[in-house]
């Protein structure tokens, strides 16, 4: 009998508008958004499934994919046909109806005939816009062990922070009871009432009930179509479904805030998880660039991509990404640069999102003055400042 994983499906929900990240979803699908300089926020879902031994993956795209699918044939293109094993986009392709992705359900039930075709015993529904590192061999093995027709991977969270997640209770055996999406008031974790169980909204699904639970959804007027709204609450009442309790660091990148400290959080002395680790390397595109190259400049905890080039600056606590240029005397501190942009002679930059190719001009600053900054750029809730994609000067 071949392992479980062997008759897995894995689709990657990701064809959200992405509209709190806006403007760094302005040209691109959130899923493809740089993170920590050389990857995608994309490559860490992706990594998870290939670590994990998963082979059959889908991505579930819709708005402004183009990035995301170059990114896929660049960097993800690894399988050979006759392996078996592929990564590929399924874009809403009007089976059901003329119309887009309308819901997390029902974007995996436009896609049920590709379920059908590739005819697995499982299906798992992961996100495109979680930072985080896992091995899905364990949660599929728990799957099998409690004879589940589905699983939801949860985590607890502070009380105060559960209504922005679905909340889960469940009984001893871990099977859910009730749950219940982003309640303003969270029941508590019985073990602990400071804490509250959330979905992580990944699931794991027996392709039966799966579909048959698809088809119920689909047929509702009243449903909004969505895994974590509707399918769940209304599969516990019938069927096997677990919680799946999950250990260790995961972000779920929905606004400009979660983006930024995610980011900075892996330029601490104490990163959330170990990039560096040859037993889970998380796998990008990396284009052909030449070696970084610095120039009496001062690098404090910073991530310093391929192809930049840095003379004479001073770079703090800062993300720069493949062929950023920063010029003399220039100071970049609390800040993510991504590809190509260019820092001029003596400008300074405090917590700011520099997006590709931007030109930042001589002596320009943006993140001392909110009342100067705000008359060229948005600023967000932590004081965050963003430099639109292309940006120059006029």
């Amino acid at each position: 009998m071949a392992p479980i994983f062997e008759k897995t499906l894995v689709m990657i929900l990701s064809g959200g508008k992405g509209e709190r990240l806006y403007p760094l979803t302005r040209d691109r699908a959130k899923p493809s958004v740089p993170f920590l300089g050389s990857f995608r926020i994309i490559d860490f879902s992706l990594s998870n499934c290939l670590n994990s031994g998963l082979r059959k993956v889908a991505l579930l795209t819709q708005y402004k994919a183009l990035s995301l699918e170059r990114h896929l044939q660049f960097g993800w293109s690894i399988y050979h046909p006759e392996s078996r094993g592929y990564v590929i986009s399924l874009p809403a392709q009007g089976r059901v109806g003329d119309r887009w992705y309308e819901g997390t359900a029902d974007a995996v039930f436009q896609n049920v005939y590709s379920i059908q075709q590739e005819n697995p015993e499982v299906v798992l529904i992961l996100s495109g816009d979680h930072i985080y590192l896992t091995d899905y061999r364990p949660l599929l093995r728990f799957f099998l062990d409690r004879e589940a027709d589905a699983v939801v991977l949860a985590k607890p969270v502070p009380r105060a922070e559960g209504r922005r997640f679905g909340i889960i209770k469940t009984d001893d055996a871990q099977r859910i009871t009730e749950f219940l999406e982003k309640p303003k008031n969270p029941p508590a974790m019985p073990a602990d009432e400071s804490l509250a169980l959330a979905s992580m909204g990944i699931y794991v699904f027996r392709t039966r009930t799966l579909i048959r639970a698809l088809m119920q959804d689909a047929k509702s007027a009243k449903s909004s179509h969505d895994f974590g709204k509707d399918v769940i609450p209304r599969l516990i009442q019938e069927f096997r479904v677990f919680a799946y309790p999950y250990e260790g660091y995961w972000e779920d990148i929905g606004t400009i805030d979660a983006y930024w400290k995610s980011n900075m959080a892996f330029l601490s002395s104490e990163p959330p998880f170990d990039l560096h680790d040859p037993a889970w390397p998380v796998r990008t595109y990396q284009r052909q660039s030449p070696p970084a190259f610095i120039d009496r400049t001062t690098v404090q905890a910073s991530i310093i991509s391929a192809g930049c080039r840095l003379r004479r600056a001073d770079v703090r606590t800062s993300v720069l990404s493949p062929g950023v240029i920063i010029e003399d005397e220039a100071l970049v501190q609390d800040s993510i640069v991504f590809n190509d942009a260019r820092i001029g002679r003596g400008a300074r930059l405090t917590k700011v999102i520099v997006d590709k190719k931007a030109i930042i001009p001589d002596g320009f600053v943006v993140g001392e003055d909110a009342e100067a900054d705000a008359r060229q750029f948005r600023i967000y809730g932590d004081g965050i400042r963003i430099v639109p994609k292309g940006w120059r000067l006029s």
